[in-house]
């Protein structure tokens, strides 16, 4: 797994890869490194696309204009809602053609038209998507266009200076286009190539699945012989592994070793910086790890994108492609697309269509109307997310605020898993090289954020004995407010959303504040994470990965919890007789406001955060935890 250096090595873990193991990094060889390791938090070096030759192969998008698309999204809600005349009546890709979707005789239409120009074009069964393929020179002739400079105009299939030639009863069914212009250099990306993995590092709080089940209560649901059996975990990833890896863990944790219970399908779409793709990848041997350990007879598939980093076409293709299989009944992401601000940024270089969020909402709420159940991690900068001011040169200029908002990390349509620390007593680190921080004494389960170690820092005599720490200490479970959307009608009324306790934990310079007052507010728009569970590295959990000489590092972040979710909908779904769990947010905003809840709010104001906001005592949402812990035993008895 690669993380990046400063900023993005804090950052990275909710915009590509939400968490990851967690190592001590190398102090940085500079003469002030406290000034070093801050500097490096306001800026990010870019990778920008190599361009493609004549003969290179590349795929886009087109979307075709959906019908009746306020009813979509409707319908969407509707058969995820208890009560409702539609609850339960999930809907295959080929329904959605039939009422939302344009017909067959448009999409093979299309599809003859393109395989005259020499492209191939694989048509999604929804009748919305078409992913073409072809060489670059065939395209840029189609299409009128320099793929290199490609950009984006008035007219959706239009790229260069003049529109191409496609006839009007064609061209009148696009919505829009993505990938056509992620050749242009103004197409940038953070870079990152640090290594994970540094020999001898360990946290002796670490564990396996069995805090996870222990703690929330699984294992009655595996007494009732409720094992994921029968079920397909999706895992939507930017890189492969080494299912060595994998069947290793699994047998240690006692899960079915079966060598047909993970398959891998590659998405289609183009490949960014393909010489940098893993075939070893961290972050997804953590995620079907635990995936398949928490749900331990369950199939897992690997939704592989032969690409490094997410663009919004390869994720939204990852998607299209398993909710086009139809295959998994819950799907789980570690990877995000970074904040509105960046895309935002994409946009105003017109290297990236202005319908970006439209495409994606629809595309996560067709799993929602499919009934797969859909989970992403929430991130592990805490509420500071970090927004993009700008470009300069090669280098992005970044700022961290509690108003980055985060199109896909808390969409609407998705499940947003936060993270937790654990109850624990002892010193930090308590193994490798480092010198301990100091002891540290967690009573009770709290929101993950690292104002806890803050203490131990004292002064900056302390703080420059540790200099590489200082992104680490900079770290929590995502939560806040996207405001890309109003608030969802599931969270409408709910006790806790739209009003919040906060404290100033970070100042505006990143400098940790100490006894910051309790301050009260209102906002408005999404609130996120939905649900929470353990997620810092303090208290994490081991992943077998065996590379540069290490086979067990500690890993932990919000990423981990999110197929752990995923996992326990493929157990739930597993009990004989019940449909799929489908999309949760409809139901569990309901379940939380009983007297009975599965959900244990974490309400505390003090020791409680996620580096700004606290608990709100007497409500069952905060947002530094969302509705809090689940209780899965329960759960299972009471969702419909």
């Amino acid at each position: 797994m690669d993380v990046m250096k400063s900023w993005v090595k804090a950052t990275i873990m909710s915009v590509f890869s939400l968490a990851s193991i967690f190592v001590a990094q190398t102090v940085f060889a500079a003469s002030n490194p406290i000034g070093q390791a801050y500097s490096d938090l306001g800026s990010s070096g870019v990778y920008r696309p190599t361009p493609v030759k004549a003969n290179t192969t590349t795929s886009f998008d087109i979307f075709l204009k959906p019908h009746n698309f306020q009813e979509f999204f409707q319908q969407a809600m509707d058969v995820n809602t208890p009560d409702n005349l539609q609850f339960k009546n999930y809907l295959t890709p080929s329904d959605i053609q039939s009422k939302y979707g344009q017909p067959s005789t448009v999409t093979n239409s299309w599809k003859a038209y393109l395989k005259k120009h020499h492209l191939r074009t694989l048509v999604y069964d929804n009748g919305i998507q078409l992913t073409v393929t072809g060489k670059v020179k065939y395209i840029d002739k189609t299409f009128h266009v320099n793929m290199n400079t490609a950009t984006y105009h008035s007219n959706p299939l239009q790229f260069g200076s003049k529109k191409p030639n496609i006839p009007s009863k064609l061209a009148n069914t696009v919505w829009t286009v993505l990938g056509m212009t992620d050749h242009n250099r103004n197409y940038v990306m953070p870079n990152s190539n640090m290594p994970l993995v540094k020999k001898g590092n360990d946290y002796s709080f670490s564990g396996f699945t069995n805090r996870f089940v222990n703690q929330y209560d699984v294992q009655p649901l595996y007494d009732q012989g409720m094992t994921g059996k029968g079920q397909t975990i999706g895992i939507i990833a930017f890189g492969n592994i080494k299912k060595s890896n994998a069947y290793h863990f699994w047998k240690h944790e006692n899960a079915s070793t079966d060598m047909h219970r993970l398959t891998t399908k590659v998405v289609p779409g183009d490949m960014y910086k393909g010489n940098l793709v893993s075939l070893n990848e961290g972050e997804t041997t953590m995620d079907v790890e635990y995936a398949g350990s928490v749900a331990p007879q369950a199939n897992v598939r690997i939704y592989w994108i032969r690409s490094p980093y997410p663009t919004v076409m390869n994720m939204i293709n990852a998607y299209a492609t398993a909710l086009n299989e139809n295959k998994a009944s819950s799907l789980s992401t570690s990877w995000g697309l970074f904040g509105s601000s960046y895309l935002n940024l994409l946009v105003k270089h017109k290297v990236l269509s202005s319908k970006y969020l439209d495409v994606l909402n629809f595309v996560l709420a067709q799993a929602a109307i499919q009934g797969v159940s859909s989970f992403v991690a929430s991130g592990d900068t805490g509420a500071l997310n970090f927004d993009v001011k700008g470009i300069s040169g090669n280098h992005l200029l970044m700022d961290r605020s509690i108003n980055g908002n985060l199109p896909f990390d808390a969409n609407p349509w998705i499940t947003s898993t936060g993270g937790t620390t654990l109850p624990f007593d002892g010193n930090l680190p308590t193994k490798g090289n480092e010198k301990s921080l100091g002891k540290v004494t967690i009573s009770s389960e709290r929101s993950w954020g690292t104002d806890y170690i803050w203490p131990l820092i004292g002064n900056p005599d302390r703080l420059a004995q540790v200099p590489d720490r200082i992104d680490g200490l900079l770290r929590g479970s995502g939560g806040g407010f996207n405001k890309l959307t109003s608030t969802p009608t599931y969270q409408q009324g709910v006790p806790g959303v739209n009003t919040f306790n906060a404290r100033n934990y970070v100042s505006s310079l990143n400098q940790f504040v100490l006894g910051a007052p309790l301050v009260h507010g209102t906002d408005s728009g999404r609130n996120y994470p939905d649900v929470s569970a353990d997620a810092d590295p303090e208290t994490g959990y081991k992943v077998y990965y065996k590379k540069d000489g290490i086979q067990w590092p500690p890993s932990g972040g919000t990423s981990i919890v999110a197929p752990q979710y995923a996992a326990m909908a493929a157990v739930i779904n597993s009990q004989p007789g019940r449909a799929r769990m489908g999309f949760w947010n409809a139901q569990i905003y309901q379940l939380a406001q009983k007297s009975d809840s599965p959900f244990h709010p974490l309400n505390a104001t003090t020791d409680n955060s996620n580096l700004y906001y606290t608990g709100q005592p007497g409500t069952v949402y905060n947002q530094a935890s969302g509705l809090g812990t689940t209780d899965f035993s329960k759960l299972a008895e009471d969702y419909k």
